[in-house]
């Protein structure tokens, strides 16, 4: 048998036949009155952040803090962000991603997923990592929503926050009530309990966005009654 000549056109040459078994998708095309949201989901997070002693853990979530803290470094693309418990809701100024991405979803996701995976695995408290290498993941999904959604998005995730929150408190304190959480915080009076002493990022997460020409972090405020705080922030999108 004749040795062969690799290079790199043999190499083309033999592939091309093989690239139609490829799967490629295009971001699809974008209205002006479309915005692109990349929103991101711990895998085995929450689950493994339980502690059947504490009702939370104060480093997991300072983790995540961190997260959107550093986001813009690697993707600068990112014009808000909203997090809470292993989730992480990220609008994108759809203008910049064919630069970094070439327009492709296959380039997008795994990239952002890929620096959040690693900054959080950096991020998190030492101490509550089973082995000093453990590493954590994230998977990703693309949204593309219209503007006028975006308030009624963000108030949806942030009422997934606070029904987690709820469904913890029953869980841990042992409350029978309904899981609503007027029903929550009339439970906790009875046990001497205020739900008003519970961390606010607990509860309602952290938003990222640009104030004053900086990237900003803090505790978030309810989307649906102070939505224009934040989008008055935005641009771009």
């Amino acid at each position: 048998m004749n040795p062969i000549n690799y290079s790199y056109r043999y190499a083309i040459d033999n592939y091309e036949k093989l690239k139609r078994y490829e799967l490629t998708s295009q971001i699809p095309a974008i209205a002006d009155n479309d915005c692109i949201i990349i929103r991101l989901d711990g895998k085995g997070l929450t689950s493994r952040f339980k502690d059947n002693e504490h009702l939370f853990i104060s480093d997991f979530h300072l983790a995540m803090k961190r997260v959107l803290e550093n986001i813009r470094k690697y993707c600068p693309e990112v014009l808000f962000s909203y997090s809470f418990k292993d989730e992480i809701s990220l609008l994108i100024n759809k203008k910049a991603i064919n630069e970094p991405y070439q327009n492709r979803i296959e380039k997008m996701l795994p990239i952002i997923s890929g620096y959040v995976s690693a900054m959080f695995s950096q991020f998190v408290s030492k101490k509550i990592k089973r082995i000093p290498t453990e590493a954590f993941s994230f998977d990703a999904r693309l949204i593309i929503i219209p503007k006028e959604q975006l308030k009624n998005y963000f108030h949806a995730r942030q009422a997934f926050a606070m029904s987690g929150f709820i469904d913890r408190i029953c869980s841990f304190k042992g409350l029978s009530c309904s899981r609503s959480f007027q029903s929550v915080k009339n439970e906790l009076r009875k046990i001497n309990e205020d739900w008003d002493s519970y961390p606010q990022y607990v509860c309602s997460g952290y938003v990222g966005f640009e104030k004053d020409g900086k990237w900003s972090v803090e505790t978030a405020s309810d989307f649906h009654q102070r939505w224009g705080k934040y989008e008055s922030t935005i641009k771009d999108f």
